[in-house]
């Protein structure tokens, strides 16, 4: 599956005097299997973007475009084909939109505030909503429940406690089991560890990791640079309204004078290599602690146990 978004404009209140263009000339194509970061102050069009990538909501004016595959029956061997469809909005009003179903199904969003998404008597109900919707059988849907409880560290026992009796951050892993459930290509969340414990961080976060390693793709807006840096590997930067910056997450942290410039604070392992590089020391390309750690201990063993100074 692919997404192409062409001069994407959504304005809100338009033609009023609180008229605001959110987005404004987004131009983005983002391919199956990629892990994407989206980063950016505040305001600066993150959630307006990514709500477009389902058809949450529709452009103002330019497009988006879903290219995937689909199975047709060949009449007349009466065997399943793989055939390749393409999809695309354009400015209309939404009772017009046709397949946006489909695309939801093909396209989940776990949203910053998951309470919203839950609703349910039942956690297991919860879950499963999402694929009975879609025309799974009820059996299948709650065999899905149980497995997709257990993929985001939650035990069966859960599937039949009230959503509203957990907390913030169980109510996020459930409200992406449900996502999960409906087995979309691309999986969306908006500040998926916003309230976790570093713990919960990091197992929310290899959750992701893993989807992605079953060719998912899988697409986070977040503040926190340092997991965008471990994690992802593309980064997308907007301000106001607009992508100021699209490439490789380690080249786009490590523009700290981008970053400064546009308000965000560079990812804390960058810099503290910066300051490594500092004094004289070649660091290679690391994105994780692990990494970082096991560099210095190579330089420090290669240097008898002294970090020298090559200046």
């Amino acid at each position: 599956m692919q997404i192409t978004v062409k001069d994407l404009v959504h304005t809100f209140l338009a033609k009023t005097p609180y008229e605001l263009n959110a987005i404004d000339n987004i131009n983005v194509t983002i391919k199956q299997g990629e892990f994407v970061g989206v980063i950016g102050q505040t305001g600066s069009g993150k959630t307006t973007f990514i709500e477009h990538l389902n058809a949450l909501l529709l452009p103002s004016a330019g497009s988006v475009e879903w290219v995937f595959e689909n199975d047709k029956i060949n009449h007349k061997t009466g065997e399943k084909e793989k055939i390749m469809e393409s999809f695309v909005i354009k400015p209309t009003r939404r009772k017009k939109v046709k397949k946006a179903k489909d695309l939801r199904k093909r396209v989940g969003v776990v949203f910053q505030f998951a309470e919203y998404q839950l609703f349910e008597e039942t956690i297991e109900k919860d879950i499963a909503f999402g694929p009975r919707s879609f025309g799974v059988s009820k059996s299948e849907a709650l065999e899905r429940a149980a497995k997709y409880i257990k993929l985001v560290g939650l035990d069966e026992s859960f599937l039949k406690r009230s959503p509203f009796e957990l907390s913030g951050g169980q109510k996020r892993r459930v409200a992406l089991a449900g996502i999960l459930a409906m087995e979309p290509d691309f999986i969306i969340a908006d500040e998926p560890t916003a309230g976790l414990d570093p713990v919960g961080v990091i197992e929310i976060l290899n959750i992701f990791k893993e989807l992605h390693k079953q060719g998912k793709t899988v697409i986070i807006v977040t503040h926190d640079l340092d997991n965008v840096l471990e994690y992802t590997e593309r980064v997308l930067a907007f301000k106001d309204g607009q992508i100021v910056k699209d490439g490789d997450t380690h080249d786009v942290l490590r523009d700290t004078e981008f970053l400064k410039n546009n308000y965000m604070e560079p990812p804390k392992l960058l810099d503290f290599v910066s300051k490594l590089e500092a004094k004289g020391i070649k660091v290679p390309k690391v994105t994780s602690i692990d990494e970082l750690a096991s560099f210095i201990n190579k330089y420090m063993n290669k240097t008898k146990g002294g970090v020298k100074d090559e200046q």
